[in-house]
């Protein structure tokens, strides 16, 4: 437990933004030399734990013990620039647990998963767009709506894979399946998609249904490592926001899966949240309430695993302030429906998200966050677009 005092010299240490302190004895202590961009209010006294100041801050908002006014942007900021004094002894400890945890990575990362994504489809369905697509949008204008730059992200993506009537498209972690759907409406594809959640295949399978798609397009309930070259080829394979669930440990087996099923030559397209410092990007408090097992890939890592397992780097899009003004809609659409999720979990469940909402938000505009778009091929490319105007102009590829 932290007293009052020592609480107060962590604080001192912070460095950014000015910022106020209103202590639960009616104290108020001003921090940094200007003016406050925003105010930490406690209303009582936190179990705040000196070995894991950061997960202990995320709590005492959970539990309502802390409030803030002001700027979020300026306060979460601040959090995410000073992690080094805020990530006590325990956050290092996590650090090893989360290796050891790997060692069990199937059981593991079918618990992790089901953590998160089956809370149930109505909860999700509240913020999301309408075809449920759970990762970073492409507002290719400022002003598009979330479901038309959702739309439009679908589009980038398959636009980068030049695919073609009759090829096998592999999605590993399909979600709901909105990519797939689109992929086969639009470019005639046939494909698999991936997901260990029960909740996700099951209401992928029925829209599949729906679309008169279920000839063409498979749901599997199914673990990537259970892939297998000797059974399933495809032409082309995309990732969209699963990555972060593999951890550094086990990239390489990650990518040497995808190489195995995927045809020479081949066009992989990776979408993943990665970090530009080799000093940890994880949150612990994010892992521990909404994405257990969750790590951020860095980038220069992330890039060399590929390389060696023989895939080839064509093209790299940050999509870093498209990802903000994601999670900005989605904050917004979750503010409209929060007497439903009041109604079904609770106030603790309701600032959880919120924090989480705000805090991503926040580390996608400044907190070194960012959100890559990676095209590799098996190999080398056959025939690779010779330029990459027709991503932008809505035209066809030109390929050599």
């Amino acid at each position: 437990m932290l007293t009052k005092s020592t609480l107060a010299a962590v604080l001192a240490r912070l460095t950014g933004p000015g910022f106020q302190v209103k202590w639960w004895d009616g104290d108020v202590r001003r921090y940094g030399g200007d003016e406050p961009a925003f105010s930490l209010n406690f209303h009582a006294e936190p179990a705040f734990n000196a070995e894991d100041p950061m997960v202990s801050l995320g709590e005492a908002y959970m539990d309502g013990v802390l409030d803030f006014d002001g700027d979020w942007n300026a306060m979460l900021g601040l959090i995410n620039s000073n992690r080094q004094i805020l990530d006590g002894p325990l956050a290092r400890v996590a650090g090893v647990a989360r290796t050891l945890d790997r060692l069990r990575l199937r059981a593991r990362q079918k618990e992790n998963i089901a953590h998160h994504y089956d809370i149930g489809n109505d909860f999700y369905r509240m913020w999301l767009d309408p075809d449920m697509n759970y990762s970073c949008a492409y507002f290719a204008t400022a002003d598009m709506t979330l479901e038309q730059a959702q739309q439009a992200k679908i589009d980038h993506i398959l636009t980068k894979l030049c695919l073609k009537p009759g090829e096998r498209l592999l999605d590993v972690g399909c979600g709901w399946g909105a990519l797939l759907i689109r992929a086969a409406q639009r470019h005639g594809i046939c494909g698999v998609g991936l997901t260990l959640s029960a909740e996700q295949a099951a209401a992928g399978r029925a829209r599949l249904a729906k679309a008169g798609l279920s000839d063409r397009i498979e749901i599997r309930q199914m673990d990537y490592l259970d892939l297998s070259g000797a059974s399933d080829r495809f032409d082309k394979a995309v990732s969209v926001g699963m990555y972060e669930h593999v951890g550094e440990r086990h990239a390489a087996r990650y990518f040497a899966r995808v190489a195995d099923v995927l045809e020479p030559g081949g066009l992989f397209l990776l979408h993943t949240i990665v970090g530009h410092t080799d000093d940890g990007n994880t949150n612990r408090w994010v892992e521990k309430y909404i994405f257990p097992g969750g790590e951020i890939p860095y980038l220069p890592r992330l890039a060399d695993t590929a390389a060696k397992t023989g895939f080839f780097l064509l093209t790299q899009e940050s999509l870093r302030l498209h990802y903000a003004a994601t999670l900005a809609h989605w904050r917004a659409n979750f503010d409209r429906h929060l007497d439903a999720v009041r109604a079904r979990f609770d106030e603790r469940f309701v600032r959880m998200w919120t924090l989480y909402l705000r805090g991503s938000e926040a580390s996608f505009r400044g907190g070194g966050l960012d959100l890559g778009q990676f095209l590799f091929s098996r190999g080398l490319a056959a025939h690779p677009p010779r330029h990459q105007a027709h991503l932008y102009n809505g035209g066809e590829p030109v390929l050599w």
